[in-house]
């Protein structure tokens, strides 16, 4: 969702012209990397959840995951079988249009790679994709890219070049009326200074950016975008018909993608299955025999004949369907590891290092309960809702107590973080307190206004983790007096009815006008239609689960600002700081290096933690199994965030004897 967040690795070149220019030699220790990893931070469902570190070693399963750099050569692998992979969410397609959650992300990167993704920290750690070349001036205020010359859409429109870039733009990602998830991220500075972009060739963008930028390459926002077709979309712009485009077929599967990706959609059934064959002109298998920087690996890929998605409305189902050998991998919950440490035919792949957050998300818009919006409420719910307890007893221990939107591996954790110990006395006092003076406790039932029980609403994905999540929120409310009523939906419906939040508030009359500004036209997106009191979501609700938030571990100043500042395009939740995270955004974005930067980003993250405008939890491991037929997925665990986040199974993984045998 936020910011996007790319990487990968070369090294710098000076060139005539005075910039970086990203070197060529080959990559032999990231051999697995393969394309984009999902670096907009986004919102995840259940079998997304990401990780923190420490904790249980991998060699749990009857066997363990490869090692990356074990990869054998391209013509050595065998081709052939469909491999099908458990999800819980397919119905929002393959929308590039209204690509903000993780979900869709990683759907659209089946069919479409991306500009560039990193290796590491480094300006110059980048593995190139649809970029032949970034060449950067130092300090980092003009980048320019060089597209590569073999990219073509599909349904005959043509090939991509830099106009198509500028057109989208100009037409769409800038576009008030389209209301683009990540439109903040061409502005700079806190006078939100538009990044310049010019066309050099037809081939070549040039971005003259207003100030420094030196969190350069994790910002850059040409790298991380979809582009549509002008063709296709100019009927859709020329009417500012938002809700036309997001829902025209072409935009839905994606079928314009031509060979920008390792895969086609064949055939999509809502809530059944995605199935998507081998794109026969992948345009990196020629980059793989000419660019030194591209693996090997890529000259064949990918290796499946088919790769599907099969949707399943409960992970359950979904682990009973890997057992019976019906589908290859499946997500294993923290709750069921111990049950998978010796299942035959299965190994166990863990990732200590995605970058996400586990929240209980907290409603203080309109349609929620108004005592939200109190610091000492959201302390009550916090001792209430105690994340060392989460950690140590629902998730066993194989996660990381999380206390502000960073993980414990993070760079920028702050020293002076808030923390609860859980006391429900202290919960009582602080509710107490943070009400208004009509609140108060009747003997064992802490009741409002009217006299009777204050009564909360909790909506989330039913699965077992939040299922145990509910129960422990209910029960730790009860013993509190307040009642808590739970609302299971699905994914799509999470994001649609609840987190969506374009719809007036009651009493508010206008209803075209629900934005930010005097004019009321300012929508940061469709999550953020306009301020807390008078935009609201379809369906009232109080606290959430499953949502959670992916971020930029390595640059969390645009997520913060993104997700908690008050016009923040992700800030669902009407959270109002008392600070100017967005101004702090940019001047650590701004800042003459990352090193005078760590101050800002620090004081962000304390205040966070301070504040709770959600209530954090933790960063939960990762783990999935895999058929032991299955290869190419990589180290298991990975080196590094970075070895994580560059590694696109899809298009490397391969069955041992090129069959699924099913």
């Amino acid at each position: 969702m936020p910011s996007g967040n790319r990487s990968q690795s070369m090294r710098d070149n000076t060139n005539q012209g005075g910039g970086a220019s990203f070197g060529r030699r080959r990559l032999i220790k990231y051999l697995a990397a393969t394309g984009v990893a999902t670096s907009l931070a986004g919102c995840s469902g259940g079998d997304s959840s990401g990780t923190a570190t420490t904790g249980d070693s991998t060699a749990t399963g009857g066997s363990t995951a490869g090692d990356a750099t074990e990869q054998p050569s391209s013509d050595e692998i065998p081709a052939g079988g469909t491999f099908k992979k458990a999800v819980t969410a397919t119905t929002n397609g393959l929308n590039v249009f209204r690509v903000g959650d993780g979900e869709t992300t990683a759907r659209i990167e089946l069919v479409m790679d991306q500009g560039f993704t990193r290796l590491g920290p480094e300006y110059d750690n980048i593995l190139p994709l649809w970029f032949e070349d970034v060449t950067v001036e130092q300090p980092v205020n003009q980048i320019e890219i060089k597209l590569r010359e073999n990219l073509q859409f599909g349904e005959e429109y043509g090939e991509l070049t830099a106009d198509d870039y500028l057109w989208c733009i100009d037409n769409i990602w800038k576009a008030d009326w389209a209301s683009f998830a990540y439109a903040n991220d061409f502005y700079v500075g806190k006078d939100d200074k538009p990044i310049q972009f010019e066309k050099v060739d037809k081939y070549t963008i040039r971005e003259t950016i207003p100030s420094s930028r030196p969190f350069f390459p994790y910002n850059e926002p040409l790298s991380y975008q979809f582009p549509i077709p002008k063709e296709l979309a100019k009927p859709y712009v020329e009417e500012q018909d938002a809700e036309g485009l997001e829902k025209d077929d072409s935009i839905m599967r994606a079928t314009f993608n031509g060979n920008l990706g390792p895969w086609d959609l064949k055939n999509w059934k809502q809530q059944s299955v995605m199935e998507f064959e081998r794109a026969e002109d992948y345009y990196l298998r020629k980059w793989a025999k000419e660019d030194d920087r591209v693996p090997d690996v890529f000259a064949e890929a990918p290796f499946f004949d088919e790769y599907h998605l099969q949707y399943f409305d409960k992970q359950q189902t979904a682990r009973q369907a890997l057992q019976a050998d019906e589908i290859d991998t499946a997500y294993i919950p923290s709750t069921k590891i111990s049950s998978y440490k010796q299942k035959e035919g299965l190994k166990l792949y863990k990732n200590p290092y995605r970058s996400w957050s586990g929240y209980l998300g907290i409603n203080q818009r309109a349609n929620g309960w108004s005592q939200l919006r109190n610091k000492k409420v959201r302390h009550a719910m916090a001792h209430i809702y105690n994340n060392d307890f989460i950690v140590k007893n629902i998730l066993k221990g194989r996660a990381e107590v999380q206390n502000t939107l960073h993980p414990a591996w993070g760079p920028y954790s702050p020293d002076d973080v808030a923390t609860f110990d859980g006391s429900l006395e202290k919960a009582k006092q602080l509710l107490k307190e943070g009400t208004s003076s009509d609140y108060g406790y009747s003997g064992d039932k802490f009741v409002g206004p009217d006299g009777e029980q204050v009564e909360l609403t909790l909506v989330y994905q039913s699965d077992e983790l939040d299922d145990l999540r509910a129960a422990y929120l209910k029960k730790r409310l009860g013993k509190v007096g307040i009642k808590l009523t739970q609302q299971t939906t699905s994914w799509p419906s999470l994001m649609k009815n609840y987190f969506n939040c374009t719809n007036p508030a009651e009493g508010v009359s206008d209803a075209e006008n629900l934005g930010y500004g005097e004019d009321g036209k300012d929508h940061p997106s469709i999550y953020n239609h306009g301020p807390w009191d008078k935009a609201v979501s379809s369906k009232s609700w109080d606290f959430m689960l499953t949502l959670g938030f992916e971020y930029g571990p390595l640059t969390p100043a645009g997520t913060i600002a993104s997700l908690f500042s008050e016009e923040g395009n992700f800030n669902a939740y009407g959270y109002t700081p008392g600070k100017d995270l967005a101004a702090m955004r940019d001047e650590a974005q701004t800042a003459e290096s990352r090193e005078a930067a760590v101050g800002t980003i620090q004081e962000m993250l304390a205040y966070l933690s301070e504040e709770r405008p959600v209530i954090f939890e933790y960063n939960p491991y990762n783990y999935y199994a895999y058929r032991n037929n299955v290869e190419g997925m990589g180290q298991s665990p990975p080196d590094s965030h970075f070895d994580y986040r560059t590694d696109r199974w899809t298009a490397k993984m391969y069955f041992s004897d090129g069959t699924s045998g099913r």
